[in-house]
């Protein structure tokens, strides 16, 4: 039938206008969960008990599943099945091709959903791969399937004001900045930290402040924050943020990573603004899915040479590789090398210009 856009499908939902199969899913899993809940609601009318069968992707049991799309609905107007988190990679050959079978034989009472929040069906590239795609054109060809793109920071800072007003709070439009780009526009984790931010105004105004001091910063905000505090060359700054990404437990792994990964995004900035390229020029060439990161890097990158943004990234590469093949304390090598940086980024320390 077709593949539609969240807002199109939502609306098809709430006329009553069911298919009989749908696939949702997508980097915005908060849209993937609404999409899902809102039709099993109609689907059932709201009568889960008697008329959803759920089964869980992993391990999930082909003639049970053919068997309950055989069902009539009981006291609602649809017998509905929610598969979630099905991958179907991990399918062999023969289960592949009953499931395609079951799709292609639903009935006019049945409504089966795939919905998918556990894991990236798109494995990273632009396109779902593998068997995942197989089974996704299978339900485009005769039902609904909805990707639920990620939003970008505004689209979701407007959706946040609008979900404060429904639990009778306010919350400006400067403040639901502050909280998304906190979040890194996670939109599972914003909506946690928008119900306790609710809880806390207790129907009054959710302030600038009381994210700042309310909502834990994201891992790549702090890390963004570290590679600022370095360039800026503001030794204590930089250990603050080490010190908080130790709080957080993030593994070592990772949080050398992150770091990594804010230090290049400042030097794509930094030599994307030496060869007069724009911030729309990077995002594109580099598939950046946020502005924000973009800008962030544009803005700072200007306080240090490319050249000494580079040496940093090579401090950190050959920071991985003494972490992974010694025995010493992850904490003074992660350190050690941050004054390096440091170092490197006042000039005290010479780089291969």
């Amino acid at each position: 039938m077709a593949v539609m856009d969240c807002k199109s499908v939502s609306t098809q939902i709430r006329k009553g206008e069911l298919s009989n199969l749908y696939y949702f899913y997508g980097a915005d899993l908060v849209q993937v969960d609404a999409l899902t809940k809102q039709l099993i609601k109609k689907a059932t009318g709201d009568n889960e008990t008697f008329a959803l069968t759920k089964f869980e992707g992993k391990n999930l049991d082909m003639q049970e599943l053919s068997d309950a799309v055989q069902m009539f609905p009981m006291m609602a107007p649809y017998n509905c099945i929610w598969v979630h988190d099905l991958n179907a990679d991990q399918c062999r050959e023969e289960q592949l091709k009953q499931l395609l079978e079951i799709c292609s034989g639903i009935g006019a009472q049945t409504v089966l959903i795939f919905s998918i929040t556990g894991f990236d069906v798109k494995d990273g590239k632009k396109s779902p791969t593998g068997k995942n795609k197989k089974l996704i054109d299978a339900v485009s060809g005769q039902g609904i399937v909805c990707e639920a793109v990620q939003r970008t920071f505004p689209e979701i800072a407007k959706s946040l004001i609008t979900g404060a007003q429904r639990r009778g709070c306010q919350l400006g439009r400067s403040a639901a900045d502050a909280l998304v780009a906190r979040c890194m526009g996670n939109t599972v984790q914003l909506q946690s930290e928008l119900e306790k931010l609710c809880a806390h105004a207790n129907g009054g105004e959710i302030t600038e402040t009381m994210v700042q001091t309310l909502v834990a910063p994201s891992i790549e905000t702090t890390t963004f924050a570290l590679a600022k505090a370095v360039i800026s060359m503001r030794p204590a700054a930089a250990m603050a943020e080490l010190d908080r990404l130790f709080a957080m437990r993030t593994n070592r792994t990772f949080i050398v990573h992150a770091v990594a990964s804010a230090f290049l995004d400042l030097y794509r900035a930094a030599v994307a603004w030496r060869s007069n390229h724009t911030p729309e020029d990077m995002k594109s060439d580099f598939a950046y899915r946020h502005d924000f990161i973009v800008k962030n890097a544009f803005r700072d990158c200007r306080r240090i040479a490319p050249e000494r943004l580079r040496a940093c990234v090579t401090v950190l590469r050959d920071l991985e590789l003494k972490l992974n093949s010694s025995a010493a304390d992850e904490r003074i090598l992660l350190e050690t090398a941050i004054v390096k940086m440091l170092e490197i980024a006042s000039g005290r320390q010479e780089t291969a210009l």
